[in-house]
């Protein structure tokens, strides 16, 4: 059967098989990440240390991510994720093994945390640079969109079916379910040849540790594309990450069954957003980005002046549907822009902006909501986002080619 256009990349062997190991796995990962959210607030009451969690996780990312980079441009990618998933894998088992010992206790998780955080930093720029290697220049957008629906797509998959497992079988259940998802990645790598493609070569010329950041600092496209996900990740995606639930329970009043509605209905907005990239075309990238801003910021002014919960639903899918139209266009803009040479270390700068913002945006955020109210700050930080990030699209280059 013949693929639609906007899927070609799926007839690349190489690709496909990467895609769907991932799929699985990242099923996985979210399993993992609600079942240690859930670990912590069984442990302990104080909300703080969900954030002292993510913190920690993050600060590895922050201080090796761009070593992580280096090393993606560097060695051959396929190689260093094989060596990365085989540690996640174990630290996945570890945590099972404590889980069903009946012996993890909160240091436990936050030491796991911070090992999780240093494979991490290695694992997400060559996972960022591979599936581009994988396909042809002119694919490279579909790939990324392909890779960033899985990433939403298994967000909607991964919590619910660990509530389950923990529910019927323990914690310990959904940690042993993701270190068997990394089998199926692992698969996906050791079946796709080592020599797949090389740009070790290329590399060699700047091989240097800040050779990104000089990238990035002469390149006028990919500096305003990564000022525009900086303001995204502080003025949009803790509302969805960090303040949700906050916004469910103690505005609109929503009970257990209406909070997990509102995180369902964001997971599908998110999903939504990246499925746009699947079918759009590359040249509409600045319509998607406007498209995306005017969503952020009317979301969160009507999230402000909202209530009930059936509006809150829908507002916060369509918080969520901008943020990744957002998120998932500069992905491939810069994906598409940025030389072969230097993608690891360039993706590694993205990484280490999403992990060291997203935790001290969020936590800034928390602090004004205390002080003023969360709507408040929902109503102050639509507009603000609206008018910064026009004003950065309005000063970028109309074109992808450098």
């Amino acid at each position: 059967m013949q693929l639609p256009e906007a899927l070609s990349v799926l007839r690349n062997r190489h690709f496909r098989v990467y895609w769907i190991g991932q799929t699985v796995s990242l099923v996985g990962t979210w399993m993992q990440q609600m079942a240690q959210n859930w670990v912590v607030t069984r442990l302990t009451t104080q909300a703080s240390a969900l954030g002292i969690l993510m913190v920690v996780g993050s600060l590895p990312i922050v201080l090796l991510g761009l070593k992580g980079g280096q090393f993606a441009d560097r060695y051959n990618k396929r190689n260093i994720l094989i060596v990365t998933q085989l540690g996640l894998m174990v630290l996945a088992l570890a945590f099972a093994a404590l889980a069903f010992s009946g012996v993890l206790v909160l240091w436990h998780v936050f030491a796991l945390a911070a090992l999780l955080g240093v494979v991490t930093a290695f694992d997400l720029p060559a996972a960022q640079a591979f599936a581009p290697d994988l396909v042809e220049p002119r694919l490279i957008g579909r790939a990324v969109a392909m890779m960033q629906a899985i990433f939403h797509g298994s967000r909607l998959i991964g919590p619910a079916l660990a509530g389950f497992l923990i529910e019927r079988f323990g914690e310990g259940s959904a940690f042993l379910g993701n270190g068997i998802s990394f089998l199926a990645v692992i698969g996906s790598l050791l079946a796709i040849p080592s020599s797949y493609r090389s740009t070790e070569k290329a590399a060699r010329r700047d091989g240097s540790l800040l050779a990104g950041v000089r990238y990035v600092q002469s390149d006028l496209l990919t500096r305003g594309l990564m000022l525009l996900m900086l303001l995204v990740l502080m003025l949009s995606f803790p509302f969805i990450i960090v303040l949700m639930v906050y916004y469910a329970k103690h505005v609109v009043g929503a009970d257990a069954r209406g909070m997990g509605t509102m995180m369902s209905a964001s997971g599908l907005g998110a999903l939504t957003g990246a499925s746009v990239l699947i079918f759009a075309s590359t040249a509409s990238w600045r319509v998607r980005l406007w498209t995306g801003i005017a969503a952020i910021a009317a979301a969160l002014l009507g999230l402000a002046h909202n209530r009930l919960l059936l509006p809150a639903i829908g507002l916060t899918a369509l918080l969520s549907l901008g943020s990744s139209l957002c998120m998932g266009t500069i992905n491939q803009a810069v994906q598409q822009r940025v030389p072969d040479e230097l993608r690891g270390r360039v993706m590694a700068l993205f990484a280490i902006a999403f992990t060291g913002v997203l935790p001290l945006s969020g936590l800034g955020l928390s602090l004004l909501s205390d002080a003023f109210g969360l709507p408040y700050v929902m109503m102050a930080c639509g507009p603000l986002f609206g008018l910064l990030a026009s004003v950065v699209i309005a000063r970028l280059p109309k074109t992808l080619e450098a």
